[in-house]
């Protein structure tokens, strides 16, 4: 990560934190807040704030999405699975969907990753997955090429999630690839 989006993350989780203050009732506050301090690897932290989320609003899909993002970001993909499978119980958006296929992938599970590849394309709107998701499921699949092909389409329709890629720790096996070199020059993640 460079020092440019360290410096983003610091704003952020002080932007977040005054943001509580003023809000303390708001679960997506502390959402966002948990996602921020993710992004900076204070994890423990960001599960106090997630938790916090769940209880102020226990039938909202995202603090519950995050617990396994954030297993996720620390390598822990089988401890993601049953969280994430708990959110996309909660009907999570079909992004919740590609982040378990993720995580079931990465947990060694092919046949349930490419299971939640199946369910995405029976799931989008008249057959269209987005490419982001897509690029998520075939990561964890070791199928590299494939997923910048998807990459590189999400890229293309101005998804908003390219935006995490700088940063979220799944990407990693991509970030010495001149393909995906090239998207995070795009989304103007570069030095």
């Amino acid at each position: 990560m460079s020092l440019g989006c360290q410096g983003r993350f610091e704003e952020a989780v002080s932007e977040g934190r005054r943001a509580v203050d003023l809000d303390p009732l708001d679960p997506s506050i502390a959402n966002d807040l948990s996602l921020a301090l993710g992004f900076q690897g204070k994890f423990e932290e960001a599960r106090r704030e997630l938790k916090r989320a769940m209880q102020l609003d226990p039938t909202f899909f995202f603090p519950q999405m995050q617990y396994g993002w954030l297993d996720l970001q620390e390598g822990k993909a089988s401890a993601a699975v049953p969280e994430l499978e708990k959110a996309v119980a909660m009907d999570a958006p079909l992004f919740t969907t590609a982040y378990l296929g993720y995580a079931y992938g990465a947990a060694g599970d092919k046949t349930k990753a490419l299971a939640t590849i199946e369910e995405l394309k029976k799931k989008g709107v008249s057959g269209f997955v987005p490419p982001y998701n897509l690029a998520v499921v075939y990561l964890s699949l070791g199928e590299h090429a494939r997923a910048l092909d998807y990459l590189e389409q999400a890229q293309a329709t101005d998804s908003q999630w390219m935006m995490y890629i700088g940063q979220d720790r799944i990407f990693d096996p991509l970030r010495s690839d001149p393909r995906f070199m090239a998207l995070i020059k795009k989304a103007h993640f570069a030095k």
